[in-house]
């Protein structure tokens, strides 16, 4: 939900969009799925499956991952305009996609997404 505007606004490519995002979308996750994310860190040796913090292990992983690749990490980089960010989460509320996501989300929870990758990662 959150990639498609970006995608529409500034032309950011949807799977360059999805990996900006995603570390926030993790954080923003955890409290509802955090012992999957607890299974999945423990997979890939950041932590044991019990850790209470294995969603910022993954945010932090996933961030690493994207920053390899030379991919931009916050929307500042990408020529993102901070003052569009609330239309941005008025039409990332509209995407059918967003209905997937474990936790529920809406504009003010879409903004605050946004906002938490403006400036980093």
């Amino acid at each position: 939900a959150l990639a498609n505007p970006l995608t529409a606004h500034y032309g950011i490519t949807h799977g360059l969009a999805v990996g900006l995002m995603l570390p926030h979308v993790v954080r923003f996750n955890s409290p509802v799925v955090g012992s999957l994310y607890g299974k999945l860190a423990e997979d890939v040796a950041l932590c044991a499956a019990g850790d209470p913090s294995a969603g910022d292990y993954l945010a932090a992983r996933v961030t690493s991952l994207v920053e390899a690749s030379g991919s931009p990490t916050c929307l500042a980089t990408c020529g993102v305009d901070r003052a569009l960010l609330p239309q941005l989460a008025v039409e990332a509320a509209k995407q059918w996609t967003g209905t997937f996501n474990p936790r529920s989300v809406d504009e003010a929870s879409l903004l605050e997404l946004y906002e938490a990758a403006f400036d980093s990662p």
